[in-house]
């Protein structure tokens, strides 16, 4: 179906032609002539039914890759872990966006090479400061997106709504030196911890000093609740893990001091304002309902302590290293951090390993006078 549009504008009256062919994305130009535009419109119908711009199959037809997207959302996903279908959500948010309108026929090889080109090329936010450009995402993040994609035309095959895979041509990557340790010395820990604590945001502080003292992710904080808390034996329990295992981390020292304070607040906060609430968060927002969102709060913390290319994730690294640095095992590490292997933790064999040269130094200082 073609449509022409006559449009009045400032710099006088465009015709904007329209080509529309089901399980082929809507095919637009702007012309000053009405003739051009219907020249253009039948140039382009006989181009795509001729398949010189790009054969479309009969099954094709039907199904674009937003139908697999819908369809993998209502049938697949629910059955993936809370974390996962968060991840997930993401990838499919950023597929449908760009290759939705197109018929699975039309998404080929070179289609989805540019499309990952692009996405390469536009940069990691969680990195950028002030107004720079943000450096290209990494490798294992152009990985998920790909290996997403490939798995959408799995289940769309599996269907029945198609039969090639035009990831196929594209080299699977199978192994990533993409382990990244950022972790905080000293100067930027204090300075961190005190733009923490002067933060505006009461509950910035006491999530902050979670993460760095269990090495806990930010969500499996965010979801807990106070019955998940006991000060009394020195223990939190993590029910919404990434591996969707349930974990218990050790309430200590510090920690357990900023927590005592903070739980004495927060069942004070939900006696006032959501007494009835049988679900009641550690960190809550003001309603109760949910917890706090402090990524606003984290980003202005960490401008204020002058902390670049560093993550709130990268808490959980500096825990991890701390814990390396202090002579933990590596089969110590993963059992703090939930790690069921210990390929995870491997990236920090090496401040192990640091640690231990230092002990078996003083050792021989100390027998070889």
């Amino acid at each position: 179906m073609a449509v022409i549009e006559k449009r009045e504008r400032k710099d006088g009256i465009k015709f904007r032609a329209k080509v529309r062919i089901r399980g082929f994305p809507t095919q637009e130009k702007t012309f000053d002539k009405i003739s051009e535009a219907k020249i253009w419109v039948q140039q382009m119908e006989t181009a795509i039914r001729k398949g010189e711009v790009q054969n479309i199959v009969k099954e094709a037809k039907k199904h674009t890759l937003s139908n697999v997207i819908a369809r993998y959302r209502q049938e697949v996903l629910p059955n993936k872990a809370i974390t996962t279908q968060r991840m997930e959500d993401t990838l499919l948010r950023y597929w449908e966006r760009e290759l939705g309108e197109y018929a699975l026929s039309y998404i080929d090889t070179k289609l989805i090479t540019t499309k990952l080109t692009e996405l390469k090329s536009s940069g990691d936010a969680r990195y950028k400061s002030g107004n720079a450009t943000p450096r290209p995402k990494s490798p294992k993040t152009i990985k998920h997106y790909r290996d997403h994609l490939e798995l959408l035309f799995t289940h769309a095959r599996q269907w029945g709504w198609f039969g090639a895979n035009p990831l196929a041509q594209l080299q699977r990557v199978t192994r990533i030196n993409n382990a990244r340790i950022r972790y905080l010395d000293d100067s930027e820990r204090k300075s961190l911890l005190n733009a923490c604590l002067a933060s505006p945001n009461k509950q910035l502080y006491p999530v902050v000093i979670f993460a760095l003292s269990t090495g806990a992710r930010l969500n499996e904080i965010l979801k807990l609740t106070l019955d998940d808390v006991n000060l009394k034996h020195g223990q939190a329990i993590l029910r919404e893990t990434k591996n969707g295992e349930t974990r218990t981390v050790p309430i200590v020292k510090h920690l357990k001091d900023v927590l005592a304070t903070h739980i004495e607040w927060v069942e004070k906060h939900y006696s006032q304002h959501a007494p009835m609430l049988k679900t009641k968060f550690l960190f809550p927002r003001q309603d109760g309902l949910a917890p706090i969102d402090i990524r606003k709060a984290w980003e202005n913390a960490r401008a204020k302590a002058e902390i670049s290319n560093f993550r709130f994730h990268d808490l959980r690294h500096s825990a991890a290293s701390y814990l390396a640095m202090n002579g933990a095992t590596l089969l110590e590490i993963a059992a703090v951090l939930g790690h069921k292997t210990l390929q995870m933790v491997k990236r920090y064999s090496h401040l192990s390993e640091n640690h231990t040269a230092k002990i078996v130094s003083k050792m021989n200082s100390k027998i070889f006078k």
